[in-house]
């Protein structure tokens, strides 16, 4: 369905976009997953042809991003981190405006409206202005705006940042009750949030995929069947600790965030020594099962 091929984009010095391939199946759900600036929001917004690569094409149901930019809006619905709203307008006289922008015939506009509201529960708030929502109200309406013109494809930029838990929530089930109807990709900073909706996960980092698979399948990967959290009281020479612990036969990856060493352990057996090599800096030990942010933190830091 989408077919992202070699794609280049630098902003002056920045290199945003590093020869980046990836794929999307018709009806799949793909997370991508990176660091701020890796640039998730700078392909999206190519594949949304509101930007132009400087090198590289994307394929979407056939057309070019270079070829058939008008073809490729009418297929997509676009939620940006930030979406940019009319203030004055009513809720429902902004769908109305998009529906007619699109190009949704008028004997239809009335029902799909209505249809929207009630999808995203706003139908109370029809003839309320946007000026006076909150930033939950309008994310609800910016998906209702976005599916006016019912597109193939939906892409959401961080729909759930800053909001809270429970529109969050209404948010995460609307997406999970599209799946197999649409063919979405989801940017997200939430790991449990990839890993609840998604189909697929790329993680991307430095303009690159770096690993691409299932949850199940990138969990799969941590070298390990157990994470060794150790908070520290100081991190000391990570180089020269590393080097001691993978000396364990049961240590598969060592990472150190913030004061914490995350140790991915292949057996349990071991634990008593490996804390050892922390002596008296060990400030508490907890141990978990692999997640999608070990996969995120080994992918890009390894």
């Amino acid at each position: 369905m989408i077919k992202i091929e070699s794609l280049n984009k630098s902003f002056g010095r920045i290199k945003a976009l590093n020869d980046l391939n990836l794929n999307v199946k018709r009806g799949e759900l793909l997370g991508i997953i990176g660091p701020n600036g890796a640039g998730k929001t700078t392909a999206i917004r190519m594949a949304c042809c509101i930007l132009k690569p400087d090198s590289g094409d994307i394929i979407i149901d056939g057309y070019s991003i270079h070829d058939d930019p008008i073809k490729i809006k009418s297929m997509i619905g676009y939620l940006p981190e930030e979406p940019n709203l009319y203030e004055r307008f009513k809720a429902k006289d902004l769908l109305k405006y998009f529906a007619e922008l699109y190009g949704v015939p008028k004997n239809d506009i009335d029902g799909k409206i209505q249809e929207l509201l009630e999808l995203v529960g706003m139908t109370k708030r029809s003839e309320d202005r946007i000026n006076t929502f909150s930033k939950g109200l309008r994310q609800r309406i910016s998906v209702a705006r976005a599916l006016v013109h019912d597109p193939d494809i939906i892409i959401f930029d961080e729909p759930t940042m800053g909001l809270d838990p429970e529109t969050a929530n209404s948010i995460r089930n609307f997406i999970k009750n599209l799946k197999g109807q649409k063919t979405m990709i989801l940017c997200t900073h939430y790991m449990e949030e990839a890993d609840l909706l998604c189909d697929r996960v790329a993680i991307l980092n430095e303009g690159k995929i770096r690993d691409v698979g299932t949850p199940q399948y990138l969990k799969s990967k941590v070298h390990g069947e157990v994470i060794l959290k150790i908070r520290v009281k100081n991190t000391g020479d990570i180089n020269l600790i590393k080097n001691k612990l993978i000396q364990f036969p049961s240590v598969g990856a060592v990472n150190l965030v913030g004061g914490e060493y995350l140790i991915s352990l292949k057996q349990r057996n071991e634990i008593h020594d490996i804390v050892d090599v922390f002596g008296n800096e060990v400030l508490s030990i907890n141990t978990k099962e692999p997640t999608l942010e070990d996969v995120f933190i080994q992918a890009v830091k390894g």
